[in-house]
C-alpha cells in the first residue's frame, strides 16, 4: 500500500479481508486517513459486501449532538450503512459470542423513507414530507476499535455499526417534535436512562438532511423503503442474560435479550 495518499481499494480489501478473521482496525491504516477518504473508503467497503451478496438497508446519522461533535472535534458529520442482515425484530435474542470483540446498546429512532431525497440543498422540511414512518429501535454497536482512538478509521469503518433492534413502525405522527421525546432505556425491568430529546440529540428532521447531503457529495442518496438511524440517545454496555427494552413516547418501544 503506497504511503500517500491512501490506496482506497487497497484498504478496502484490507478491512473486508479483516472481517473475515475477525481483525479490525488494521494497524496499516491507523492515523493515515482523512475524514473524506474515510468516507470514500467506507464506501468502497460498502461496495464489495453488496458484491458478495449483502443487502443495503438504509443509513445511520453519526455525531449527532453539540457535545459528541465537540469530543471528537468535527463540525463535519459521517454517514453508515445498514445491511439487511443487521435488521433485527423486537424480541429476538442475541449471543454476544456472534459480536465476538465486545457490544454496545443504544436507543434510536427507526425512521422510513416514504420518497427518494438526495442532495444537495435539503432542508427539515423536506425530510419531514419525505419521511413514511418511524419505530422505535437500538443500534447494537460491535466494538471493532479495541479501544483506538482513530476517529477517520471509525468512519470507514462504518461508525462500529452492528445491527438494528426495530419495533413496529407506524405512520409518523403529524405533531412528532425530537426536542419534546421522552425516551427511557430499561434493563431487567430497572430503569438506567430516561432522556427528553432536546437534552440529549439534534432534530431528527435536520440530521436527515445532513444525511442526504452528505450522501449527495458522494453520489449516493436516500430512497424510499430505506431505514435510516438519527443519533444515539444515551450508550450502554449489555451482558450475558440482559433484556433491554427501549421506550420512546408516542412512538412504541421494542425488546432485545441477551443469551446467557
Amino acid at each position: 500500500m503506497s504511503d500517500t495518499p491512501t490506496d482506497i481499494d487497497e484498504a478496502a480489501d484490507l478491512i473486508v479481508e479483516g472481517y473475515e478473521r475477525n481483525a479490525f482496525f488494521p494497524i496499516a491504516l491507523q492515523g493515515r486517513l482523512s475524514f473524506d477518504e474515510a468516507l470514500r473508503l467506507q464506501i468502497a467497503v460498502l461496495n464489495r459486501r453488496l458484491e458478495r451478496g449483502d443487502e443495503l438497508a438504509g443509513w445511520k446519522i453519526g455525531l449527532t449532538s453539540p457535545s459528541v461533535r465537540k469530543r471528537f472535534g468535527s463540525d463535519r458529520q459521517p454517514f453508515g450503512y445498514l445491511l439487511h442482515q443487521g435488521l433485527i425484530p423486537s424480541g429476538s435474542e442475541i449471543d454476544l459470542d456472534d459480536i465476538v470483540v465486545g457490544a454496545g446498546i443504544e436507543p434510536e429512532l427507526c425512521f422510513v423513507m416514504g420518497a427518494d431525497l438526495e442532495g444537495p440543498g435539503i432542508t427539515p422540511e423536506q425530510t419531514r414530507g419525505a419521511v413514511a414512518g418511524v419505530a422505535p429501535g437500538m443500534e447494537i454497536n460491535q466494538r471493532r476499535d479495541g479501544g483506538v482512538l482513530d476517529f477517520a478509521l471509525s468512519v470507514a469503518d462504518n461508525l462500529t455499526q452492528w445491527a438494528v433492534v426495530h419495533g413496529e413502525t407506524i405512520p409518523l405522527p403529524a405533531e412528532f417534535l425530537s426536542d419534546d421525546l421522552v425516551v427511557r432505556m430499561e434493563r431487567n425491568g430497572g430503569l438506567e436512562a430516561s432522556m427528553v430529546g432536546r437534552d440529549v440529540i439534534d432534530d431528527h428532521f435536520s440530521s436527515i438532511a445532513t444525511l442526504a447531503n452528505i450522501l449527495g457529495e458522494y453520489g449516493l442518496a436516500l430512497k424510499s423503503g430505506q431505514r435510516l438511524i438519527t443519533g444515539s440517545f444515551s450508550k450502554h454496555d449489555p451482558a450475558r442474560g440482559d433484556r433491554w427494552r427501549a421506550s420512546f413516547d408516542g412512538i412504541g418501544s421494542c425488546e432485545v435479550a441477551f443469551r446467557r
